[in-house]
């Protein structure tokens, strides 16, 4: 599928590479002839919906709402003249270790997921992702379609709200997958931002996720240079999986 008036390609699956190349050339070509001198791909619409290839992999089971393609993918797209706009990574690493981070801040305070809170963390995301590659706003009942199917699979434990004298500061959407833990989404807002916010919230799940028995965490879909890969990091994270957003000038 092709968006005239972003100038993106969505996903597409590809049969074979010999398929894969004559749908490209057929979409870029619209694209081209609706007067765009680059195009974004693959991304559905928006970085809200499914987008970036698969690049790389260690060879770690997939997890939920992750993108899944064969590698071959990536050979179609550079063979149409595609090259890599951004990056992401997703990392690996074991919480048996985990303890709890010294307390320096009294005004802030963690607390459980609640009914009624998608509204809040729609409101924090609409805020704390403004300033993110290719980000634009989406209405809540659209943000609620795209997390109905995660709601289904959380534990209100591991979906935290952060609070800075009662004033809601950000938020870690996290979940569970067999023994792992899955750091879906950190978002704080710009105002608390620098205070370690961020750290903590991720600290604080891994706590609970390590409580519940569960005995590794991945770091999703990670932007290269985003703050929480060093967060992670100090845990000993390892990559596991690279994801590639390609980009043609035409």
């Amino acid at each position: 599928m092709i968006y005239l008036d972003k100038g993106y390609i969505g996903c597409c699956e590809m049969p074979n590479k010999d398929y894969g190349k004559q749908q490209l050339g057929e979409y870029i070509k619209q694209l081209r002839d609706a007067g765009y001198k680059k195009i974004v791909a693959p991304i559905n619409g928006d970085t809200w919906h499914m987008y970036r290839l698969v690049s790389w992999s260690s060879g770690e089971p997939a997890f939920p709402l992750e993108p899944q393609n064969p590698l071959w993918y990536n050979d179609v797209y550079e063979e149409c003249g595609f090259r890599p706009l951004k990056k992401y990574r997703s990392d690996k690493f074991s919480i048996a270790s985990v303890g709890l981070l010294p307390s320096t801040d009294a005004t802030l305070r963690f607390r459980d997921y609640r009914d009624g809170d998608l509204e809040l963390i729609y409101k924090i995301s609409m805020h704390g992702f403004n300033d993110n590659f290719l980000y634009n706003d989406i209405t809540f009942e659209e943000f609620g379609r795209l997390y109905q199917p995660v709601l289904s699979m959380i534990d209100n434990e591991l979906v935290v709200i952060a609070e800075v004298d009662n004033v809601p500061a950000g938020f870690i959407f996290s979940f569970p997958a067999g023994e792992r833990l899955i750091l879906k989404t950190t978002a704080v807002l710009p105002e608390f931002r620098s205070q370690g916010i961020g750290t903590k919230m991720v600290n604080h799940v891994l706590l609970v996720g390590k409580n519940k028995g569960l005995k590794t965490a991945v770091a999703a879909l990670i932007a290269d240079g985003n703050s929480s890969h060093n967060i992670v990091a100090k845990y000993g994270s390892e990559k596991i999986r690279e994801y590639t957003l390609y980009s043609l000038e035409v």
